[in-house]
């Protein structure tokens, strides 16, 4: 055996995950008498069409998805639906409560989250203000900050370990990822 001195013992390498946040498509108006209830309300056909845009965009840019979590409420639903068929369609899809608006906080849905930790690259379909709000936790801003979500925007949270903050990387307009897809 050589003398000589000994390597330092490297410290584990932390898992980087992907986490792309996304407000669901336009849906059916919430003063709507045929939608009162409205964790029912579907997205519109106008609003399918276009998340198909984007989901197209998304998927030019490159982005791959092992998993995609919605919030329970149809809109978002069918948002994750529309998203796994364009861009992921072996992703797994759950529904998480913490992602349904005035229910969660970033370390409920993070928990909910650690639970796959194999599943790196994660999109998440839910609402205003909660993603606004889910994405300044996630990043270390102040609830302050102006992180509000158009209907089908999508933004771009890199994170260690599940542990915030983590790093904006970007934030796509709607408008930005239909012409994307196109």
């Amino acid at each position: 055996m050589a003398h000589g001195k000994r390597k330092a013992p490297q410290p584990a390498s932390k898992r980087t995950y992907e986490v792309y946040l996304m407000r669901h498509g336009a849906a059916a108006d919430h003063d709507s008498a045929a939608f009162a209830d409205d964790s029912k309300r579907p997205l519109t056909p106008e609003g399918k069409l276009k998340l198909r845009a984007i989901a197209k965009g998304l998927s030019r840019i490159g982005v791959e998805l092992d998993w995609i979590v919605s919030s329970p409420l149809l809109r978002a639903v069918e948002t994750a639906g529309i998203v796994a068929e364009e861009v992921a369609p072996a992703a797994a899809i759950d529904q998480c409560e913490a992602l349904v608006p005035g229910q969660g906080s970033a370390q409920k849905v993070l928990g909910f989250l650690a639970q796959h930790p194999e599943r790196t690259r994660v999109l998440l379909a839910g609402h205003e203000p909660s993603l606004s709000n889910l994405v300044s936790e996630l990043v270390g801003a102040s609830h302050t900050a102006n992180f509000a979500f158009k209907k089908g925007g999508c933004a771009l949270v890199t994170l260690e370990e599940f542990q915030p903050p983590g790093l904006l990387v970007w934030w796509l307009t709607p408008r930005l990822l239909r012409k994307l897809g196109s």
